[in-house]
């Protein structure tokens, strides 16, 4: 009776201590959960090295980014410009 007492005392610590097995599920799926948070990372910095290049050596796709960003245009293009319609108002 002592003995199974005691294993029990043992196992209820080994389980439910801080340190313990459901404590060490808990941290297992945070490391898992943190490897997919770092993986979209590196995958975001992959793909901003892939457009400094690009704006680094190649002057068109340089050009083209600097026309739609400041709404540039060559001589003779017209820039169209779609803005979205004002809310309207509703009395009070």
């Amino acid at each position: 009776m002592t003995l199974v007492s005691v294993f029990v005392v043992v196992v209820t610590i080994l389980v439910f201590n801080r340190h313990g097995f459901i404590a060490l599920a808990g941290l297992k799926g945070e490391v898992d959960r943190m490897t997919v948070f770092i993986d979209s990372l590196q995958v975001e910095i992959d793909s901003l090295e892939s457009e400094i290049e690009k704006l680094r050596g190649d002057s068109l796709y340089l050009e083209k980014m600097v026309r739609e960003i400041l709404g540039w245009g060559r001589p003779g293009e017209y820039i169209v410009r779609f803005l979205w319609p004002e809310p309207e108002r509703v009395p009070f």
